[in-house]
């Protein structure tokens, strides 16, 4: 009696896992793929991406080849990506259209003598070609313009030279 009573409820069980994990499956498939190799420092990383984020995919690769990764932009634009380079030349692949800092230190064991140690990619500016204009230095005074003029007049007299403005002097 328990046994027939029990064959009802593993066949529906077994029903319910097979839809979960049909749902399961199809939900998987959907997701983004993000596969990395990389070996040693001085081979090239492979990086196969399909409609992944640019954040998972920066994030993934921080994590495989140790470096620390700082997304401040706004935007995550999707990457679909199949290529093999050196880490510095496929990161800088990456957000190419992004505003972006990269850091790097001496390390002879890896290709071109650098390794990664910090990937910035920084808030849009909103400008079309990327500039950002820069102040005028608050040491650039007339004082500062003075002593420059100064020290100038000062090393043409000690060379027998005759005392001009800097204006004057071309770069040739």
């Amino acid at each position: 009696m328990i046994r027939r009573s029990l064959a009802p409820c593993i066949a529906r069980g077994s029903f319910v896992l097979f839809g979960a994990l049909m749902a399961v499956g199809s939900c998987d498939a959907m997701a983004e793929q993000v596969r990395i190799d990389a070996a040693a420092c001085d081979s090239p990383v492979h990086l196969v991406a399909r409609d992944a984020t640019l954040t998972s995919v920066l994030k993934r690769l921080a994590d495989t080849l140790h470096f620390e990764i700082v997304y401040q932009a706004r935007n995550d634009p999707p990457v679909n990506a199949d290529a093999r380079m050196n880490a510095n030349e496929l990161v800088r692949e990456l957000v190419r259209d992004m505003n972006f800092s990269l850091e790097q230190t001496v390390d002879a064991a890896c290709a071109q003598g650098r390794r990664l140690v910090k990937v910035s990619v920084l808030p849009e500016t909103g400008d079309k070609n990327g500039s950002v204009p820069v102040p005028g230095s608050a040491w650039q005074t007339a004082e500062t313009a003075r002593v420059a003029r100064q020290a100038l007049s000062d090393y043409l007299r000690s060379h027998g030279m005759d005392d001009v403005p800097q204006e004057a002097i071309a770069v040739r």
